[in-house]
């Protein structure tokens, strides 16, 4: 294997994405939570990235006749370009998944069960047998799914908490990052986009809607405003100069930058004039919430509280777990 393949392949072009991904459920866990531990951190990382670099051999090996016929993908994709053998590239495929749920196993069995569902999922997406990524509609739920699990490793990492767990923050990034690889994926233009448009509008109505209640529940709404904004401009701007979304390289380094964007708009709470600035516009939507609530008719303010305080029972995934085994006990009883 030639020295520029082992920093330049399937592997190595997504650790950047997914070890941002990684720290976006760490960073949420400690914005709401104020703590985590970086021992288990580091640990929860290292198996996220190990396990799921399986997944990019696998796909590798599945995809190989295609990516023979892509010259972008010959550059980087080393069973297209004869730079690995099949046969290698299996057991190395293997290895990393049993490296990697070996570690995720001293994680917690909650992260490892989440591991052992992307590695099912990502088998549903790529394997001859099922072939999911040919379809746009399985894609865009598959693939909504997978995102979702990887945005929330991360914080099933250090916590089983699911209380405090941020759901539509978390389910409008998985919405917008299936929507770019959708894009990119089936190499969708103006006429393509126009012809799948109705799925398009639904992907933009729920990013937007879960978004848009992400603003108003959690505690960062400075964070959210600012990162709206960037991708907004950042929007117009490729859009104005023509940027072609279907290139493999032009896809990484949108995705690249955003996600960068993304992790940068959470950090700058740590400067104290912002957070006390995120801190009053966060206390003004909580007033202007509490005044918009008060306008509410009643019966529906008692079924929002009823639903709330059944939630509330479930402060864990253990809390569910013994309701679980509770129900199943009663059933063969």
């Amino acid at each position: 294997m030639k020295m520029k393949n082992i920093f330049f392949n399937s592997i190595m072009a997504s650790l950047p994405k997914n070890v941002i991904q990684f720290t976006f459920g760490v960073l949420l866990l400690w914005l709401i939570t104020g703590t985590f531990e970086i021992s288990i951190a580091i640990l929860g990382a290292a198996a996220f990235v190990i396990t799921y670099s399986s997944v990019y051999m696998y796909n590798d090996v599945v995809d190989f006749k295609t990516d023979k016929r892509d010259r972008e993908k010959l550059k980087w994709k080393l069973i297209a370009s004869g730079d690995l053998s099949i046969k290698k590239a299996k057991y190395l495929a293997l290895t990393f998944m049993v490296a990697g749920l070996s570690l995720s196993f001293f994680v917690n069995r909650w992260f490892l069960s989440i591991m052992l569902t992307l590695l099912f999922l990502n088998f549903l997406h790529t394997s001859p047998r099922t072939r999911f990524k040919r379809s746009v509609a399985k894609t865009s739920v598959n693939m909504t799914a997978i995102e979702f699990l990887k945005y929330s490793t991360g914080w099933f990492a250090l916590s089983s908490n699911i209380l405090q767990f941020p759901f539509w923050l978390v389910l409008s990034v998985s919405l917008i990052y299936t929507t770019g690889y959708m894009l990119y994926k089936f190499k969708f233009k103006g006429r393509e986009i126009k012809s799948k448009k109705i799925l398009f509008w639904i992907f933009g109505v729920l990013s937007s809607v879960s978004y848009g209640v992400s603003i108003f529940l959690y505690g960062f709404p400075l964070s959210l405003l600012f990162l709206i904004t960037i991708a907004v401009t950042t929007f117009v701007f490729f859009k104005r100069i023509k940027f072609v979304s279907y290139r493999t390289g032009n896809m990484m380094f949108v995705g690249y930058l955003l996600l960068s964007v993304f992790i940068f708009s959470f950090l700058i709470l740590m400067n104290p004039v912002v957070a006390e600035l995120n801190d009053r516009i966060a206390d003004e939507i909580d007033l202007q919430t509490g005044k918009f609530s008060g306008t509410l008719p009643e019966p529906l303010i008692q079924s929002i509280e009823d639903i709330s305080n059944e939630l509330k029972k479930y402060e864990n995934l253990e809390d569910i777990e013994k309701t679980l085994n509770s129900t199943i006990r009663e059933t063969l009883t």
